[in-house]
């Protein structure tokens, strides 16, 4: 059986969290039930080290990085998304997860594929969205979108670009999860294309 685990990826800029919030209010519109987590975040643990990796003040090398990510997914993983997804109650959804860390840490950073798939698969298990949904729109649409900076979007045009391949290779080797949204059309257009999917998959 199809888990409830939906996922929102896509770099920083492409207007994942206002997609994400126009989701949740077609969700409430339809009576169906939620709970909603972010990455890096979910918990107490989770969202001190979110401050810490977002700090523009913090110097912190990428492998420590790496690891901070990981981290917050670990205590993430175990102490809500396993047990949601146990009781299979409500759709979890989720503001990043898995893919992120693949596509800024390891194509973006240049952090070891295999070494942060290892660790990954050992955090995860077999908590793995049923559906990724990948906001992609051009890189300088995206750097216009974004106002003041953390220390994750202050890393540049290039930087992003390489994120953004990474997250087109990671949906190719994962077709049947991912679902690419063209973020260059309206708000509203991508919306819709959002629900569409998701009520062929979950509704039909």
């Amino acid at each position: 059986m199809i888990n409830k685990f939906i996922s929102f990826e896509g770099v920083d800029g492409v207007g994942k969290t206002t997609q994400i919030d126009l989701f949740l209010k077609k969700l409430n519109e339809n009576n169906l039930s939620y709970d909603l987590f972010r990455e890096p975040g979910g918990t107490v643990l989770s969202e001190k080290i979110r401050n810490i990796l977002l700090d523009n003040s913090n110097q912190i090398s990428d492998i420590t990085e790496t690891l901070l990510f990981l981290t917050a997914r670990s205590d993430l993983v175990n102490k809500k998304l396993l047990p949601k997804l146990e009781k299979n109650e409500s759709y979890i959804i989720c503001d990043r997860f898995l893919d992120s860390t693949l596509a800024y840490q390891a194509y973006g950073r240049g952090i070891d594929l295999d070494l942060i798939n290892s660790i990954t698969n050992a955090v995860v298990e077999t908590v793995v969205p049923s559906t990724t949904f990948l906001l992609d729109c051009h890189i300088d649409i995206s750097i216009k979108r974004l106002g003041k900076k953390d220390r994750m979007e202050s890393a540049g045009k290039d930087f992003l670009s390489k994120v953004k391949h990474g997250f087109l290779e990671l949906a190719l080797l994962s077709k049947n999860r991912y679902v690419i949204i063209d973020a260059n059309k309206s708000i509203s257009e991508i919306e819709d294309l959002i629900w569409g999917h998701f009520q062929k998959r979950y509704l039909k």
